[in-house]
């Protein structure tokens, strides 16, 4: 009888205090990876995306060099780019005047929407179709590596009314800018938090929302002219980051 009730008593005992401590750590190792995995992830958006633009501006800069031209904005695209057909709209004739018919602050129409696939026609950026098509990352717009993709546009005056919603369009210069914006096709709007506005903007530019090359948009949810409001987690901020003079 002692015996059994021995038996009873050794096989009902719970875990010791060791054990749990061993288990506990276990967790924690395992929450600690999976954190650190996802800031390593989100560092790797980042940068890739920080890559894409300077990768953007220089196949535009390759552009220019060997058609004297503007991607989207070519005179005569039927006869200079391979292959450049009906299809997509890239046989369009541009103004040839250097300056995209969009401002950056604007839904892309005319020459902005060709932009990016005269790039593509002309082998200098991939993950775009040639043949244009539907207003979609992938398709007329490059999508970017962090969330959402790119615009195009020309600002010819650096005044608020060619930025919609910058939080500071003091002294902002003229030229082609790019717009990381939510939906392809569409008026700009946010498709970054503020962190990770405020780190593509220290890797491009100053890190300052209004201030530099890189500009963002938003409102009080993604900053001031000073400074990021990085303690606010949605996708409050988009970014005008100037690529070409």
């Amino acid at each position: 009888m002692d015996t059994m009730e021995l038996k009873n008593r050794r096989s009902e005992r719970g875990f010791t205090l060791v054990e749990l401590a061993i288990v506990m750590i276990i967790i924690g190792l395992l929450i600690g990876g999976i954190l650190k995995g996802q800031e390593l992830i989100a560092n790797a958006e980042v940068g890739a995306t920080v890559s894409q633009v300077k990768a953007l501006d220089a196949a535009t800069s390759t552009f220019r060099d060997k058609y004297d031209a503007l991607p989207g904005d070519l005179l005569t695209p039927a006869t200079r780019l391979p292959n450049c057909t009906a299809v997509g709209g890239c046989n369009i004739a541009g103004s040839g005047n250097g300056i995209l018919n969009t401002t950056p602050g604007a839904t892309p129409a005319g020459e902005a929407t060709r932009y990016f696939v005269h790039l593509s026609i002309a082998d200098l950026i991939a993950n775009i179709d040639p043949n244009g098509g539907a207003a979609a990352w992938g398709s007329l717009y490059p999508e970017a590596k962090v969330n959402g993709g790119f615009h195009i546009g020309s600002a010819t005056a650096g005044t608020a009314a060619e930025f919609a919603g910058i939080i500071n369009a003091t002294g902002v210069s003229q030229g082609l800018y790019l717009t990381m914006t939510q939906t392809p096709g569409a008026a700009p709007a946010a498709s970054l938090t503020p962190n990770q506005a405020q780190r593509i903007d220290t890797k491009l530019d100053d890190g300052v929302p209004g201030a530099g090359s890189t500009r963002a948009y938003g409102g009080a949810t993604c900053g001031t002219a000073a400074a990021y409001a990085e303690v606010n987690a949605g996708n409050t901020c988009g970014l005008f980051t100037r690529i070409q003079g």
